[in-house]
C-alpha cells in the first residue's frame, strides 16, 4: 500500500476514522486481496455477480446503487477490511471507531484483537456496517425512535468535541454517492 503524509483527496478524516469519498481512487491506491476462503470467494462467480446486480440495481442503476453493489461485493469478499456502506469508514472487522494522527498513521496500524463487542464484530463482518448507527441508518430506522443513548450517544459526543455533526446525507447526495450519513465539520469550530 502506498502511504502519504497528507491525506489523499479520495478520503476524508473525521474524529472516527477515514472515509472514502471516491471508492474507484481508493482501491487503485490501496487494494485488499480477496480472501483465500471459498466462501468469500462464492461472492466473485458470475451467478453471485448477477443476483447482486438485481439485488441493488433493480430499483435502478444510479450511481449510489452502482456504489453500494461495489461495496457489498467488496466487503463480502475481503477477510477483514471493510468499507462502511453507510458512512465509508475504512476499517477492520473488529475495530472502534478512533480518530488518527494521520493517514500514515491509519494505513500503517497494526491488527488488533478486538476492540467492540461480540454483536457489533458479527455486524461488522456481515452486513460491513461499522457500528450501531450506522447498521440502524441502513436499516432505514429512524434513529430517534430508539432514543440517543449507549455508543450513538458516545459518537456524537465525541464528534461534537471535535467540531463534527453527523445528519443524513440529502436525497441527491444519496443519489451520487450511495453515502446514507455524513460527518460534517461544522464551521469555527475548533477541534478539541
Amino acid at each position: 500500500m502506498s502511504t502519504s503524509s497528507t491525506t489523499p483527496e479520495y478520503v476524508y478524516a473525521s474524529p472516527l476514522g477515514f472515509h472514502v469519498k471516491n471508492l474507484l481512487q481508493f482501491i487503485r491506491h490501496h487494494p485488499t486481496p480477496v480472501s483465500s476462503d471459498p466462501a468469500r470467494r462464492e461472492w466473485t462467480t458470475q451467478e453471485s455477480q448477477q443476483m447482486i446486480s438485481s439485488m441493488f440495481l433493480g430499483r435502478g442503476n444510479t450511481p449510489g446503487a452502482v456504489i453500494m453493489a461495489n461495496l457489498f461485493i467488496i466487503n463480502k469478499t475481503r477477510d477483514v477490511d471493510r468499507i462502511c456502506p453507510s458512512c465509508h469508514r475504512i476499517y477492520r472487522v473488529g475495530e472502534a471507531p478512533r480518530a488518527y494522527a494521520s493517514f500514515d498513521e491509519f494505513i500503517n496500524r497494526p491488527r488488533q484483537t478486538s476492540e467492540v463487542d461480540a454483536k457489533v464484530e458479527e455486524e461488522q463482518d456481515l452486513s460491513g456496517a461499522c457500528c450501531g448507527p450506522c447498521f440502524n441508518a441502513l436499516s432505514e430506522q429512524e434513529w430517534e425512535e430508539n432514543g440517543c443513548g449507549g455508543e450513538l450517544a458516545e459518537l456524537m459526543r465525541l464528534a461534537s468535541q471535535n467540531g463534527f455533526t453527523l445528519r443524513y446525507s440529502k436525497p441527491e447526495e444519496q443519489h451520487e454517492t450511495g453515502i446514507k450519513t455524513v460527518w460534517e465539520k461544522l464551521e469555527g469550530v475548533k477541534q478539541s
